[in-house]
This record gives C-alpha cells, structure tokens and sequence, in this order.
C-alpha cells in the first residue's frame, strides 16, 4: 500500500477527496486506486508531498503488449525478465527501452563471405642464356 506524507511548509494543507487535511509528517496509508485518482495534485508537487510504495501507472500506448514510453520501469524489467533477458545493476527507462528495442528486432546476424581460391599459375623465370 503506498503512504503519502505531506512535507509542506505550512503544519495542514487540504485534502482532494474530502474536507480533512493533512498534517505536516504525518504518513498516511492510502490504496493505490487512491493514489491513481489523485496522482496529479499529489505526484506533481514532490517538494510537498513524500509518496513511497507507489507501484505507478502502466499505459500501453501502441496497445500491442509491448514495454513503450508509457510503462513503468518495474514492468519493463518484468517484460524483460519473462523474456529471458538479462541486465544487471541500475537500468534507466530509456536503456530498458533500448534492451526491448533489441529484443524485438535482433541484430541480423553478419553474412559469412568466403575469400576465392586464386590457384597460382607457375612463372617461368628467365635465366638469360636463352
């Protein structure tokens, strides 16, 4: 469950679902379809609003099932996980991107070219006394 704790500078400020307040470090539970609802007025001001457990909002914007600008980072690494693909220490969005960019469309592999077999004609060599 995602806590929400207003960091503000005044001690309450007015909640957006009913007439309570919040009240300055004071965490409160909230359900993630809360914070769904209300993402913009408490999401959009980080310097007043501390948000931790948040698991975020996934939209598929080709709406193919494929990781795009509009999934999370979690679900990204989800993806990439059941796709068997590895990656290791911090990932950003745009490299996790970059690795189901890959994994969509595989390098084509390099075509292997042959060198001709030249066959040397013997020279005949001269020694002058012809």
């Amino acid at each position: 469950m995602p806590t929400v704790t207003y960091v503000g500078a005044t001690v309450y400020r007015k909640r957006p679902d009913n007439k309570d307040s919040w009240i300055r470090k004071e965490p409160v539970e909230v359900s993630q379809e809360w914070l769904d609802k209300y993402r913009i007025p408490i999401c959009s001001n980080p310097t007043a609003f501390l948000v931790e457990g948040d698991e975020g909002v996934t939209e598929d914007l080709g709406e193919d099932g494929l990781p795009d600008a509009g999934w999370t980072k979690k679900d990204i690494s989800s993806w990439l996980v059941a796709k068997g693909v590895e990656f290791g220490g911090y990932a950003t969005k745009a490299k996790l991107l970059g690795l189901v960019e890959s994994t969509l469309n595989p390098p084509a592999p390099e075509p292997v070219v042959e060198e001709p077999v030249v066959e040397e004609v013997p020279v005949e060599t001269t020694t002058g006394d012809e």
